[in-house]
């Protein structure tokens, strides 16, 4: 078949073929005796491969009916021609072998193509399924959960697995640097909701400085300084959660304040060698308040080290002077905002970690002539890179970050507990004790936010087995309106607030088959986009299997109850998929016997089809 007008314009087939869309029959191929083929038995549909001499070119869809125009101009070298549609064009990768015999290999059974007419099918059924991934992952960016549903045996898993893969690939985001650069030379200082967050803050310090100012800090009392009592006012109660926007310090325990009201005791509780051995509880206070009065107004805090944890005493520093301490006091967080500068600082202290990435903040506002503060620029270390758990930088400087996918199965007694964040029993010293935990879909979206450069995929197989509204609660709120805070039920890490980013995506699997499960609700329905994964006969290249395929499909056509869609219950392809006659034969037997005769006694087919799929075979 000729793709160039008599020999001329040779070697660019490729631009030809992708601006005129035709093939043509050459002098050369009539001689060949291929004009009946090409004329009457090249069918519109025709899946055809293009070749160059021995060089693969692309792959098409035949498109139009032969046509035979003489002297037609600029296509007068095209008189004998077919229109075709590119499907994709060749690349080395694919591999794929076929027969060396003309420039354009027919599709057939016959022995001397059989390896063309696999190899074909295989780059067919390739671009099949990549269209597939492409459609569904670009539904899937835009609603960020969606629901494959179909029959059995049509790879809604598989494919949910390529997704998965797929989206969590390393993903190069760019040189840090360049990256910190662009931020403060693109900082706008006079945009409106950047000073109204920015006089917000202000405020919230000084109520914090006036409520507990440093000349007056020897002389707390219990219920200034104590947690636990409930009130909101309390000097551990705003450096834990009241300036939590401007720095978020996570005390473990409430051990870490050496001393709290405990609710079940009903008493006050003292830890570490400091209070522990003090019998008064006002002594211990007045211990506690002495020693955090002289950390804060020496600016410095060696004298506390020995009793109190360097993140309470730096988010206590911040507090005061927050243009000395830099609002980060995680020591992986400072390591890895410190990596982003190119700072190795594994010798450094906790403090000096912090000081050295509050002074290379201060140069970039000299270098750029700005007036960023440091809680803007924190926020925006935190919503640009990944600094709780770091993220891989190359030689070059450039970092690359990489996401996660987790599997998990619904069931009919799955619950909120066991999904979102629940109550869990453990045995201690004091016996049984209960405390909240996270789980998966609340630990999966916190890795997610802490990670903003890479995704997150939670692939929920069979998602309609389980009570949705009851296993999501709050959360299908959550699904529509990503990244705002909804209030959980379970306080977890003195938190009720759980927080799905965008950067999380939920992929689900339904089966359309199974009635013995409850439907999903309009309202989580509206929160998913639904693709339909249907049985795919043209994945089937065996034609012993594809034969099977249409007398179980006839079974189907011809038996199905009323009350069911045949595109619900016809058993898909993977059933059908097998190495040889042999394999085929056992999947007949104990896969697609059983599950049709199941069928039966479940009321899907007629028992009219009892006989007919007894008599199956291969």
């Amino acid at each position: 078949m000729q793709l160039h007008p008599n020999d001329q314009n040779w070697g660019k087939e490729k631009e030809l073929l992708q601006t005129l869309g035709l093939i043509g029959l050459g002098e050369w191929d009539e001689k060949r005796n291929q004009q009946d083929f090409f004329e009457n038995k090249m069918q519109v549909g025709d899946i055809v491969a293009i070749k160059r001499a021995s060089n693969l070119i692309a792959l098409v869809e035949v498109t139009g009916d032969y046509e035979y125009a003489d002297e037609t101009g600029v296509l007068d070298w095209f008189e004998r021609r077919r229109k075709v549609k590119v499907l994709d064009w060749y690349k080395p990768e694919y591999n794929y072998y076929v027969s060396p015999r003309g420039t354009l290999t027919r599709c057939n059974t016959d022995n001397e193509d059989a390896e063309s007419n696999i190899s074909i099918t295989s780059w067919y059924n390739n671009i099949i399924s990549k269209r597939l991934m492409t459609e569904t992952k670009n539904v899937l960016l835009y609603k960020h959960q969606i629901i494959l549903q179909g029959p059995p045996g049509t790879g809604k898993t598989r494919l949910a697995k390529i997704l998965a893969e797929d989206l969590i690939k390393p993903n190069t985001v760019g040189n840090p640097i360049a990256i910190i650069n662009n931020f403060f030379s693109t900082f706008d200082p006079n945009n409106e909701q950047r000073k109204t967050e920015k006089t917000n803050r202000e405020k919230l310090l000084k109520d914090f400085q006036q409520k507990f100012p440093i000349d007056s800090l020897k002389e707390m009392t219990l219920d200034d300084y104590c947690a636990g009592k409930g009130d909101r006012n309390n000097f551990c109660w705003w450096i834990e959660t009241g300036l939590k926007s401007l720095g978020k310090y996570s005390p473990g325990s409430a051990r870490s304040y050496l001393i709290y009201w405990s609710k079940d005791e009903e008493d006050y509780k003292k830890y570490g060698k400091l209070v522990k051995d003090i019998d008064s509880d006002d002594e211990a206070m007045q211990k506690i308040a002495e020693l955090l009065q002289k950390v804060v107004k020496a600016k410095n805090p060696d004298s506390a080290m020995e009793y109190y944890g360097d993140s309470f005493l730096l988010k206590i520093l911040n507090s005061y002077f927050p243009d000395e301490f830099f609002p980060i006091n995680g020591r992986e967080a400072l390591d890895n905002a410190l990596k982003l500068f190119g700072v190795n600082s594994t010798s450094l202290t906790k403090f000096e970690k912090n000081k050295k990435l509050n002074e290379l903040f201060n140069l970039k506002n000299q270098e750029f002539k700005k007036d960023v503060d440091a809680f803007e620029f924190m926020r925006f270390l935190f919503d640009n890179f990944n600094l709780k758990t770091g993220e891989d930088i190359d030689t070059n400087q450039t970092v690359i970050s990489k996401g996660e996918y987790q599997l998990i199965q619904f069931h009919p007694a799955y619950s909120y507990e066991d999904f979102v964040r629940g109550i869990v029993a453990s045995t201690g010293d004091k016996g049984i004790e209960y405390k909240t935990e996270n789980k998966i879909l609340a630990e999966f979206a916190q890795k997610a936010k802490d990670n903003p450069n890479a995704n997150y995929v939670l692939i929920i197989d069979e998602i309609n087995r389980a009570n949705l509204p009851a296993v999501l609660g709050e959360l299908i709120y959550a699904l529509e309106y990503r990244g705002e805070e909804v209030t959980s039920m379970y306080k977890y890490e003195n938190e009720h607030e759980i927080i799905l980013p965008k950067n999380l995506y939920i992929i689900g699997t339904m089966n359309t088959a199974d009635r013995s499960v409850g439907h999903i609700d309009y309202a989580i329905r509206r929160r998913f986009a639904f693709v339909d994964v249907l049985p795919d006969e043209s994945v089937i290249i065996s034609d012993t299997a594809k034969t099977l395929f249409q007398s179980v499909k006839a079974i189907f056509t011809t038996h199905t109850s009323p009350d069911f869609k045949i595109n619900d219950i016809l058993i898909g392809h993977s059933y059908f998929l097998a190495e040889d006659d042999t394999k085929l034969q056992m999947k007949l037997l104990y896969e697609i016997k059983p599950i049709l005769k199941e069928y039966l006694k479940d009321g899907v087919l007629l028992e009219t089809a009892k006989n007919e799929i007894d008599n199956l075979n291969v």
